[in-house]
């Protein structure tokens, strides 16, 4: 029976083409698994070795991507530095040479009323990149003059350093001083184009009087505020009030009225009150103009505007400093609450 079997199978799958077809994908199929299997671990270790190369890919990447946004930064930055550069060079000079320079101290001095005794244009000096011109100048005025042109003249555009500074008194003169300067002026190698950031610079703020004069014995007593800091020219008498045979004027500032009598202070040009009536005020100042003393009348009359006249005068120099009732006045008149 069993061999009857057995022989009925095997008849079966001899003549079972659905088998002769199977079996050998079946075989492949197994040696196929069994050759992965085999290699499977070689395969892994080959993938985490390609994933740890990818990731090293990955940073070489970012960090050659930073490096280029780096240089592009870095270039940024080179131009910006070359423009400032280029504008500082630039600013030596402030596309000017040295004759300008010294027009426009000339006219400076002019204008506050200063004195030049010397002035020494010494041998420039080569730098790299640059030229040095040392200048040695000896002026004569007085102290608020003196603080007002340095300001306005040191400070321009042009790059200017000071040293060797030096203010001493003029023992035969009162109320004069001699400064000793040493200045220091540049010019660029080549010219420098002017550069357009010249356009977003401020303005700057007006020079104002300094308030006491250190080297003056009476300055300290004396506050120079109120209309002693305003000049004539924005006053206006629009009044007087009269006690007996004295009169006081009664002017106006900036909205406000002032009372001023005799001996009281205007102007920032040392100016002291004279003669007060009821049509006028009249305004005496002293001003060192051209290396000699200029006396000043000005007149203010109701509702018009100023008349000066100018006087020379070389011998009463301190007329207005030593009077001890000028210097005991009240700065600038006594105010009128409104």
């Amino acid at each position: 029976m069993n061999l009857l079997y057995r022989l009925d199978w095997q008849a079966f799958v001899v003549r079972s083409r659905f088998l002769h077809s199977v079996l050998p994908v079946v075989a492949a199929c197994l040696v196929l698994a069994l050759g992965s299997l085999i290699r499977w671990s070689e395969w892994r270790q080959l993938q985490q070795v390609e994933q740890v190369r990818h990731k090293a890919l990955s940073e070489q990447q970012q960090a050659s991507s930073a490096q280029v946004s780096a240089r592009a930064g870095i270039r940024e930055a080179l131009v910006q530095a070359t423009l400032r550069l280029q504008e500082a060079r630039w600013r030596l000079a402030a596309g000017e040479d040295l004759s300008d320079l010294l027009d426009q101290l000339s006219a400076s001095g002019h204008a506050h009323g200063l004195h030049f005794e010397q002035l020494d244009v010494l041998d420039e000096v080569k730098q790299p990149g640059f030229r040095q011109t040392p200048l040695d100048l000896q002026v004569v005025g007085r102290y608020a003059a003196l603080r007002m042109w340095l300001d306005e003249w040191l400070g321009q555009l042009r790059l200017l350093s000071a040293g060797d500074l030096q203010i001493t008194r003029i023992m035969e003169r009162p109320g004069l001083l001699r400064l000793r300067l040493r200045v220091n002026a540049y010019q660029a190698d080549g010219p420098v184009p002017e550069p357009s950031s010249l356009a977003l610079l401020p303005a700057r703020d007006e020079v104002l009087p300094p308030a006491i004069d250190p080297f003056s014995s009476w300055s300290g007593r004396i506050v120079r505020e109120g209309l002693a800091g305003v000049p004539l020219a924005h006053l206006e008498m629009v009044g007087s009030l009269s006690r007996g045979m004295a009169f006081e004027a009664l002017l106006s500032s900036a909205g406000r009225l002032y009372r001023v009598r005799p001996g009281d202070r205007l102007g920032r040009d040392e100016g002291v009150v004279v003669h007060v009536d009821e049509q006028r005020v009249e305004v005496r100042e002293r001003l060192f103009v051209g290396g000699r003393w200029r006396e000043r009348g000005v007149t203010l009359t109701l509702r018009k505007g100023v008349d000066r006249e100018v006087k020379e005068d070389d011998e009463r120099v301190d007329d207005v400093a030593d009077g001890n009732d000028v210097a005991d006045a009240i700065a600038g008149g006594n105010t009128i609450p409104r």
